[in-house]
């Protein structure tokens, strides 16, 4: 079984293929090289590609492709062979979850009960669907459970690095560093599958899934959370194996099952729910006006500020400070 979530659930679908030609870590590793090289030369193209190498944007790079590309790998690939596909599925689908701790910790995003709800929705709905009924629980579901937790991780830290650069070279740094990770592990004796890079099917694969699924994916993504909250994106994203069950109407033979549709049903509704959530960043400290530290209190028709000690020169105590209140 291969899948996974947001733009690393649409590369990780294609691991479908894969599972069946060779060695997955082998074709992750040579896809996102393929794609790191296709960014290198739009980069160049740019004029932009010594930024991925200066010291300001290089630890988040590394650590982007760390936690995105090589652990999220690593965690995916062995538990979904301890554990049966439906189990991988279901667990996947906790990602919105760790999305609005990180979300709310690290980037500061304003998290409403009404997000918190509609996600909730978006994952019962999902559970749903992919529960149909049957449910096993082994060993490899604690992999899988963390592999969501390495994406977004990486999503965090991409999320700060537009901060200080564009989404082609976050992209471009995601590619390059957590290829160059994957492909070092690759060179493990039991990972090995050069010869299959002289059929040119299989090259064609390659530059598919290199160029067009993954650096295509990633951008879209990037641009994504670049203008709306991540634990927002994410949850609306979350459910996207459950289309499957859309494409099970369109052909012949295939039953769709009650727990799909009433699954199917719920996800709806929740994203129709966190479309409509504004994405917000939490206030900072209070401050009031004119740059005074503390919250207004009304004072004999002024506006009164707590001002902190020695703000004010010439003072060792705090000191009320009446401001008059031009509204009125």
């Amino acid at each position: 079984m291969c899948a996974g979530n947001n733009f690393g659930g649409i590369v990780s679908s294609h691991y479908q293929v894969w599972c069946g030609l060779g060695e997955p870590h082998f074709f992750a590793a040579i896809s996102a090289l393929v794609g790191a090289g296709f960014m290198l030369l739009v980069l160049k193209l740019r004029g932009e590609l010594r930024k991925l190498f200066t010291r300001e944007l290089l630890g988040n790079l590394f650590l982007i492709g760390f936690f995105g590309t090589l652990l999220s790998s690593i965690l995916f690939f062995i538990g979904s062979t301890m554990t049966s596909g439906i189990n991988a599925s279901i667990l996947l689908q906790t990602e919105p979850i760790f999305s609005i701790i990180l979300s709310f910790f690290l980037l500061g995003e304003l998290i409403r009960k009404k997000q918190i709800a509609a996600t909730l929705l978006v994952l019962c709905g999902t559970i749903i669907v992919l529960y149909n009924g049957v449910l096993s629980i082994n060993a490899g579901d604690i992999l899988i459970l963390l592999t969501p937790l390495a994406w977004q991780i990486g999503h965090v830290y991409a999320r700060k690095t537009f901060e200080k650069t564009n989404t082609f070279i976050v992209a471009a740094g995601r590619v390059l560093y957590g290829g160059v990770l994957l492909f070092l592990l690759s060179l493990n004796p039991s990972f090995r599958q050069y010869q299959l890079l002289t059929d040119v099917g299989i090259i064609l694969l390659f530059l598919f899934q290199g160029i067009i699924v993954y650096i295509g994916s990633i951008l879209v993504w990037y641009e994504a959370i670049k203008r709306i909250n991540l634990s927002k994106a994410t949850a609306i994203i979350a459910p996207y194996p459950v289309f499957s069950v859309i494409l099970a109407w369109i052909f012949p033979g295939e039953k769709v099952s009650i727990y799909q549709l009433a699954g199917l049903a719920i996800i709806i509704a929740g994203i129709i729910l966190l479309s409509r959530i504004r994405s917000e960043k939490r206030e900072k400290s209070p401050k009031g006006s004119n740059g005074h530290r503390g919250s207004p209190k009304a004072y004999g028709g002024q506006k009164v500020y707590e001002v902190q000690p020695n703000l004010i020169q010439g003072y060792g105590v705090q000191q009320k400070v009446n401001v008059p209140d031009y509204s009125a």
